[in-house]
């Protein structure tokens, strides 16, 4: 009876007028979003995804090791052998002649050459018909389905058209599928290995090949050589008529033109070609006129020195013998006259006689320098006529060499074909001979340098090979396939992703409800396991939304998620509960009109609710506010859906309603539908002091998330934060709100 009048005296103060003052308008706060600062990726940030997606990893991983495993041991074992051939250049030194069947050609060319030669079908037709490998039974089989397919055909033909004595093509391209040639770097060596079943087959087939190649390449040389030989001697007997012919009209055209050309011999008296009288007399003179200009240059640049009057100062006259000698004794008399004049006087006998004989000394001078100068003169006339002669026979001679030059014209070319034709023949009749001992050999350039031996262990599969790049492969592909999967999955999963994608403070984090036994309703968990961690998390959730603003707490808050079925109805009554939990009142209007679930967790009837008040059909005074079985905790539920849910929430009726709970709650909690499609949110928003953004763990996508932040900011609402809500614990193992979460958790436990 008490609380029947306690009711009805609330009900009639919310009803009259109130002093409490109503929420902020709408219009004084703008949200602006925190700036994002670009970060560094971190390792740990790799390990978060290959830990969130290791199921898929270890899937990966576990399937491609089984498998390549399984296969591998299934597999039948191959062996493989090698011969390692020798193949050297082509046309080796045994003789002092080249083949005659040698081509010029690059060396690389020709080792390619070789190389396809050992893969052709023409040698792996001799070593099937040398082995028989068509009656063998690794063999036998593709013979058979070979034959099958001949009688099935439209052609009824006794041979099948694609056998070549017995061996079927396919046989062929089986034998050189296995057949692997490998040129062995900066060497003339080659490894030609075979594989099969049956290692002594392989190495058998190995040598066999090695054989056959040398065995064609020998063929090859002496089938060229006797062709070379046919056709040489029948370019023999054309040539040698050609010779004689052409030098029978050699030496006619000689006779009749007086044309004689004499052998010139080197410094080894060997034969140094031929030259004509007249070239040779040319040639002479030109050399003695050159010498005769020179010694004539000579003469008379010492005549003209002569001439000028520089006697004395000449060097033939200088360094005539008897000249100086004559200058010597000049100077003794002068130098003793000269002393005697110290004591006698010119007069006397002596100094008299001195001085005669001085003078005659220096007349014998004058009359060797005259001599001297005559000398000169008569060499410089001899040298000037001999010039000149030289020049006149030097002129008559190239005269007569140009008439010669003339008539050698048709004679060098009478002469060049003789020897062309000559030389052509001597080179034919010696390549005959060369080819006649080159038919004789049986030498090649290929040689077995090492013979093949079989097998003791199978090549194919490696087992361990297989294993190892199988585990490779698998740890690489998992870790590629988790990213990949990754960088498809755009869910918000981690706090950090609430911070740095949806750019809104965080709230706090909802662990998923793993362990239930006991069957606790999860919608009110936090009343049913007040101890447990799921609990001790919605009171952080509070935590953090009593200390959101810097005056007071936000009163009126609204609780909305960006989708549906992100737990927004849950967080709503949970919050509600911790809130009560302070020892406040609390209430939850359920305004979403067009889902509401609010009545079902409660178990309580939904005849009259919100949409009941809003269309004003009833007043609050008719038990719109529910009790429920949590201490201090009332909800409105949403009442009979209505069809204009929208209208109903912008009307007056429902600011009227918050107005009307003010003064009796400490906390109006508002559980509204989602933002993304539907405008009762942003609506509702208006009328609130803050609104609560509900995210769900691996599945809200980021776009929706930052669409309803966008939605919220563009109405001017207040977003007090974010809850990521049903997170998988070690999805955020190696988060940094992990060991935060760890440590409430363990004291709440405790």
């Amino acid at each position: 009876m008490e609380r029947e009048d306690n009711n009805e005296n609330r009900n009639q103060a919310l009803e009259s007028p109130h002093p409490y003052p109503p929420p902020a308008p709408p219009g004084q706060f703008v949200y602006q979003p925190p700036p994002q600062q670009e970060e560094e990726v971190h390792l740990r940030d790799y390990l978060n995804v290959i830990l969130r997606r290791k199921w898929i990893l270890i899937t990966f991983f576990v399937a491609v090791v089984t498998t390549v495993t399984i296969g591998t041991f299934l597999k039948e074992p191959v062996y493989e052998s090698t011969i390692t051939i020798r193949i050297d250049k082509e046309n080796p030194n045994i003789l002092s002649f080249k083949d005659v069947v040698n081509l010029e050609r690059a060396e690389e060319d020709y080792y390619q050459t070789q190389y396809k030669v050992l893969m052709s079908r023409n040698l792996a037709k001799r070593v099937v018909r040398s082995l028989k490998l068509n009656t063998h039974p690794e063999f036998a089989s593709l013979k058979k389905a070979g034959a099958a397919v001949s009688h099935a055909g439209v052609l009824d033909k006794k041979k099948n058209i694609f056998e070549d004595g017995g061996i079927s093509s396919d046989l062929i391209d089986t034998f050189l599928s296995r057949v692997k040639v490998s040129p062995l770097q900066k060497s003339r060596l080659v490894n030609v290995s075979f594989t099969s079943r049956d290692p002594e087959l392989a190495a058998k087939v190995a040598d066999t090949i090695g054989e056959a190649f040398i065995e064609l390449n020998i063929e090859s040389k002496f089938e060229a050589t006797q062709q070379a030989r046919t056709w040489l001697e029948k370019q023999l007997d054309v040539m040698k008529a050609k010779v004689e012919q052409a030098e029978e009209s050699l030496n006619e055209y000689a006779s009749k033109n007086e044309i004689i050309f004499l052998e010139k011999t080197d410094a080894q008296g060997k034969g140094a070609g031929s030259e004509s009288i007249v070239t040779k007399k040319l040639s002479e003179f030109s050399t003695e006129l050159t010498a005769a200009t020179t010694e004539r240059i000579s003469r008379e640049a010492l005549y003209r020195q002569m001439h000028s009057g520089e006697h004395d100062a000449n060097s033939v006259v200088m360094n005539n013998p008897l000249i100086l000698e004559l200058k010597k004794t000049c100077a003794t008399l002068e130098a003793e006259y000269n002393q005697q004049l110290k004591i006698y006087k010119p007069e006397y006998p002596r100094m008299v006689q001195l001085k005669e004989q001085l003078n005659q000394v220096k007349k014998r001078i004058d009359q060797e320098t005259k001599k001297i100068v005559t000398s000169v003169r008569k060499d410089y006339e001899t040298a000037v006529k001999r010039e000149t002669y030289l020049k006149s026979a030097l002129s008559a001679q190239k005269k007569e060499a140009l008439d010669l030059n003339q008539r050698a014209v048709q004679y060098q070319i009478l002469k060049r074909e003789a020897d062309t034709n000559k030389e052509l023949y001597n080179g034919l009749l010696q390549r005959l001979k060369e080819t006649g001992v080159s038919v004789s050999l049986t030498a090649s350039n290929i040689q077995v340098l090492d013979k093949a031996e079989a097998p003791r262990k199978p090549s194919k599969p490696n087992k361990t090979m297989n294993i190892m790049l199988a585990i490779v492969v698998g740890l690489f592909g998992g870790v590629g396939l988790a990213f990949f999967s990754e960088y498809l999955d755009n869910t918000i999963k981690t706090p950090e992703d609430i911070e740095k994608r949806i750019a809104v403070p965080f709230l706090g984090l909802v662990p998923c409800l793993t362990d239930n036994k006991e069957n606790l309703p999860v919608e009110s968990i936090a009343h049913a396991d007040a101890r447990g961690p799921m609990a001790e998390a919605y009171r952080s959730i509070r935590t953090f939304l009593l200390l959101s603003s810097g005056g007071k707490p936000p009163k009126v808050m609204m609780v909305t998620s960006p989708i549906r079925d992100e737990g927004k109805t849950t967080t709503v009554v949970n919050i509600a509960i911790s809130l009560t939990k302070s020892d406040v009142k609390a209430i939850i209007i359920d305004a979403d009109m067009r889902k509401p679930r609010l009545h079902h967790i409660f178990r309580l009837e939904n005849t009259i609710g919100l949409s009941a008040f809003l269309s004003g059909n009833i007043e609050i005074r008719d038990g719109i506010i529910k009790t429920t079985g949590i201490e201090n905790l009332h909800i409105i539920p949403s009442g009979p859906v209505p069809p204009n849910p929208a209208e109903l929430l912008s009307s007056y009726k429902f600011q009227e309603l918050i107005y009307g709970l003010y003064p009796f709650y400490n906390f109006i909690l508002i559980d509204t539908p989602p933002v993304l499609g539907i405008a009762d949110p942003l609506i509702v928003s208006q009328r609130t002091d803050g609104v609560i953004l509900v995210v769900k763990s691996e599945k809200t996508p980021k776009e929706a998330a930052q669409e309803a932040r966008r939605l919220l900011a563009s109405v001017n609402a207040k977003i007090l934060g974010a809850v990521l809500n049903s997170i998988d614990q070690s999805a955020f193992r190696y988060s940094n709100y992990y060991n935060y979460y760890r440590y409430y958790y363990t004291d709440e436990k405790k």
